[in-house]
């Protein structure tokens, strides 16, 4: 069921729109309908961009189409499907089971999160400057994500239209997926559970337990202020841990940490059960 709560309004659709919509049902079936139905929801949202992916609970996100067209772009697509969706506000928001949600990037994520090494390699290196969202759910475990980005240069991504038209855009989609799981989406399932185990242990082999809780929550984009909040600590507390993990984890910025977390994911076999920043380490 559909969580979003503002008051409805009458939806009216540009033309553009409305033949986006026709040759949505007309695609329903084949090969072409993720770029119409990607192509519907960007238009809804005056988004310049737009990147359509499965999501499961516990297995990696599998893309269904984007428009990006830049080589750059899609290294940095590449390196978020490999580990960096870990740290993903949306992905974090499907896996609360707080149904289907149509959200900016404002409204899930934590405090500070634009002043994050994240946010500067997976929105500002791609040349995004926000973000818009829709989770729809085909089942506990499996959703459809629909991301819609904004260039450095535009506006604001506008939730708000696609809100209105969410039961439009349920109802193709569920016309056209109407079996979607790790068994009918090639790779889908390539290394994701054992990367959130691995992301589960990062830094344990050298850090104390609340030390690891910490650093997972700064690789996720929050701020001091906002860790202390979550374990009932002061500001100055955290700081203090957090200066103690860079120097243990011998990083001088958040930039570090996150380039090391990476590193250590990649070279990480998919066999392995341990910290994954041992073969960081044994890769230096």
């Amino acid at each position: 069921m559909f969580s979003g709560n503002i008051r409805r309004m009458d939806l009216i659709l540009t033309d553009d729109e409305t033949e986006l919509v026709a040759a949505c049902v007309n695609a329903i079936g084949t090969p072409d309908f993720p770029r119409f139905i990607g192509q519907l929801c960007a238009s809804l949202c005056s988004s310049d961009n737009v990147y359509l992916t499965v999501l499961f609970d516990s297995l990696a996100p599998v893309a269904l189409y984007s428009n990006h067209g830049k080589a750059s772009q899609h290294e940095l697509l590449k390196l978020y499907l490999e580990a960096a969706y870990l740290l993903d506000p949306f992905v974090l928001q499907f896996r609360r089971k707080l149904g289907d949600q149509v959200l900016s990037l404002d409204e899930v994520a934590p405090d500070d999160f634009k002043q994050s090494e994240y946010f500067a390699k997976f929105f500002r290196d791609m040349g995004l400057r926000d973000e818009c969202g829709m989770i729809l759910h085909f089942d506990a475990q499996t959703a459809l994500f629909f991301s819609m980005g904004n260039e450095l240069s535009g506006a604001s991504a506008k939730p708000e239209r696609l809100k209105n038209a969410y039961p439009i855009v349920s109802s193709l989609a569920r016309r056209h997926w109407t079996n979607l799981s790790p068994d009918n989406t090639d790779g889908a399932g390539r290394l994701g559970a054992h990367l959130q185990a691995a992301f589960d242990a990062f830094g344990t082999s050298v850090l104390s337990p609340r030390e690891g809780e910490i650093v997972r929550m700064i690789l996720k984009g929050h701020s001091s202020k906002s860790i202390a909040r979550a374990f009932d600590n002061s500001p100055e507390t955290i700081k203090v841990h957090r200066k103690r993990i860079y120097t243990k984890l011998g990083v001088a910025s958040q930039g570090e940490l996150l380039s090391i977390f990476l590193e250590a994911l990649s070279n990480m076999p998919a066999t392995a059960t341990c910290d994954p920043l041992e073969f960081y380490l044994i890769t230096e």
